[in-house]
């Protein structure tokens, strides 16, 4: 399905901002919602833990194509970890001694 022209362009200023959250709370997640996330995070870090195991090993292989794919997809697991931590950090309020 194309999508059609209507003449006039589209600008950012077409739709308004949505209204920005004035008090704390409405910007803070709750305590389940942040170790909802965290779960979230673990279990893809897990997900990812045998591939990066099996990269590993093909990046050993004497055929220099299979070494050059399991760099590539090394480097994508990484670059995920890296994202992933990148939002644990951002994203989530830091753990509490207590956690």
């Amino acid at each position: 399905m194309t999508a059609r022209r209507t003449g006039t362009p589209h600008t950012d200023t077409d739709m308004p901002m949505p209204p920005t959250p004035q008090t704390k709370d409405q910007t803070t997640p709750d305590t389940a919602d942040v170790a909802g996330i965290r779960a979230h995070l673990h279990d893809i870090r897990g997900l990812l833990s045998p591939a990066m195991m099996q990269a590993d090993i093909l990046s050993a292989h004497p055929d220099a194509r299979v070494r050059a794919g399991a760099e590539a997809i090394i480097k994508a697991i990484e670059a995920t970890v890296g994202r992933m931590d990148q939002i644990r950090r951002t994203c989530l309020p830091a753990r509490r001694k207590d956690e």
